[in-house]
């Protein structure tokens, strides 16, 4: 019923004419069979029958619109879910051994958005540099501390 038009459910098909076929069912009756959809996707009866004619298309588009958006919110839960029993499965199996645990649950929602994804990259780049700075440092000074030890050997001998 979403996207069918009001000529869409005329009785005669492709081909026939309004005068080669007699309607069966008139305008009005057929208005009135379309109007319980567009009052369930929120339309008011008074903007359905006294209102611009082309709001009927603007609100099933945005009806098909809300469908998209709670497919892919609905998609997104199953995601959560599949992760969700994909981390705990080790601790469920029959002949897991002693201590394994399941695997820790994100500690953040999926990266959605364009925006969000390059936000992301350009954290986890940070985290790992200042990584390698942490390591390098460690370095340099456990070399110094080595060096400067030589240094104090070659001058007591």
């Amino acid at each position: 019923m979403g996207n069918e038009l009001v000529s869409d459910s005329l009785p005669f098909g492709e081909g026939e004419s309004y005068n080669d076929s007699a309607l069966s069912i008139s305008y009005t009756e057929q208005f009135y069979s379309h109007l319980p959809f567009y009052l369930s996707i929120g339309m008011t009866y008074e903007q359905y029958w006294n209102e611009d004619c082309c709001l009927v298309k603007y609100y099933r588009e945005a009806f098909k619109l809300q469908r998209e958006r709670d497919n892919e919110r609905l998609w997104l839960q199953g995601m959560y879910i599949y992760e969700a029993l994909c981390d705990v499965s080790p601790v469920l199996r029959a002949f897991a051994k002693k201590g394994t645990k399941p695997i820790e649950y994100s500690t953040q929602p999926y990266a959605i958005t364009k925006e969000e994804i390059e936000r992301r990259r350009i954290e986890k780049e940070k985290a790992k540099y200042e990584q390698m700075k942490a390591k390098t440092n460690a370095f340099a000074i456990k070399f110094n501390a080595l060096m400067a030890q030589r240094k104090e050997v070659e001058n007591d001998g």
